[in-house]
This record gives C-alpha cells, structure tokens and sequence, in this order.
C-alpha cells in the first residue's frame, strides 16, 4: 500500500472546492474560502484524484517512501 505526502500551496488557491468534493477527509475550505490540509499523509488515492482536479495546480502529493511526485 502507497503512503501519499500532500503538499498545498495556498499562495495558488482560489477556493473551488474541487478538492473537497473529491476528498472531504483531507481537505477543507477556511473562513476566507482557501483550502487548507486536514491530514497531511494517507493511503487513501482519493488525493491523487483531489489533487488532478485542482484548477489552479496547488496540491502536490507525493509518494512518502520514495519522495516522487504522483499528482
């Protein structure tokens, strides 16, 4: 089983929510509307999806083992 990192850039967010429609449980909106980590590491491939469907491009995840980037 793969362990993801998530990385976000919140400098880039213009708060869609894509992110928290595709992953609720490890991302939400603050007060000012910018996404923001709930967990910062899971095996759960939702993020990969969270992250692909950012339209902005600012969530990273990379697989922790080997430090690559998988979205």
């Amino acid at each position: 089983m793969t362990t993801y990192r998530i990385e976000l850039d919140r400098s880039l967010c213009s708060g869609f929510g894509s992110c928290v429609d595709g992953s609720p449980t490890h991302f939400a909106l603050d007060d000012s509307g910018v996404a923001r980590i709930l967990v910062t590491e899971t095996d759960d491939d939702a993020v990969l999806e969270a992250a692909a469907s950012c339209p902005m491009g600012a969530i990273t995840v990379f697989e922790q083992a080997i430090g690559k980037q998988a979205a």
